[in-house]
């Protein structure tokens, strides 16, 4: 069987999760679910999430914080990775744990009680259990769509002041024989 092992990678739009996972050297990795695929990337997790965020002027240091800013939050916080595109991922325990699993919400269509589990259909067609309890799990998918809203709604100013300018009489300063601009003109109009 042949692993893929990619070098880096940006999270994206299609990307529908993401966990760490230890490489056949011991290394761990983050196993990327996109679309239908998967795949390693020779970073950690929380590398791949820095590196996205830097590749686009951010970091995730300064992610994590908005996020808890944002929504009043101090443990598990969801996270804007590309606030361009409308990218947010939850970690589904602490985001230090090797077994945590990022999701993008926008990529959930179904979550179910399996017990105290949870069962989390995927835009792929794929399932995956996880283990938590669902009010649990749908609390961070709440949260996390929460954050997207709220940011949103925050960069791109709904309700921005408009101010119309009337057009004035072109008015020229010149330089006059003393070397000096006519600044005084604007001082006339003012009056």
């Amino acid at each position: 069987m042949t692993i893929i092992i990619q070098k880096n990678y940006f999270i994206e739009k299609k990307t529908i999760l993401m966990m760490g996972e230890y490489n056949r050297y011991g290394k761990l990795c983050a196993r990327v679910m996109a679309g239908k695929s998967a795949f390693l990337v020779n970073r950690t997790p929380l590398q791949l999430l820095d590196d996205t965020l830097t590749y686009i002027g951010f970091d995730l240091k300064g992610a994590m914080m908005g996020a808890k800013s944002v929504l009043d939050k101090k443990v598990k916080c969801p996270i804007i990775v590309n606030p361009y595109l409308g990218i947010c991922l939850f970690p589904n325990k602490s985001p230090h744990k090797v077994d945590c699993i990022w999701f993008n919400p926008e990529h959930i269509v179904k979550t179910t009680a399996v017990g105290i589990k949870t069962k989390v259909e995927l835009s792929n067609g794929y399932t995956i259990m996880v283990d938590s309890k669902l009010s649990s799990f749908n609390d961070k998918i709440d949260t996390a769509n929460r954050l997207i809203r709220i940011s949103m709604k925050r960069g791109n100013h709904p309700n921005p002041i408009i101010f119309y300018l009337e057009p004035r009489k072109e008015h020229q300063l010149t330089k006059e024989e003393t070397g000096k601009y006519n600044f005084e003109a604007l001082e006339e109009e003012q009056k």
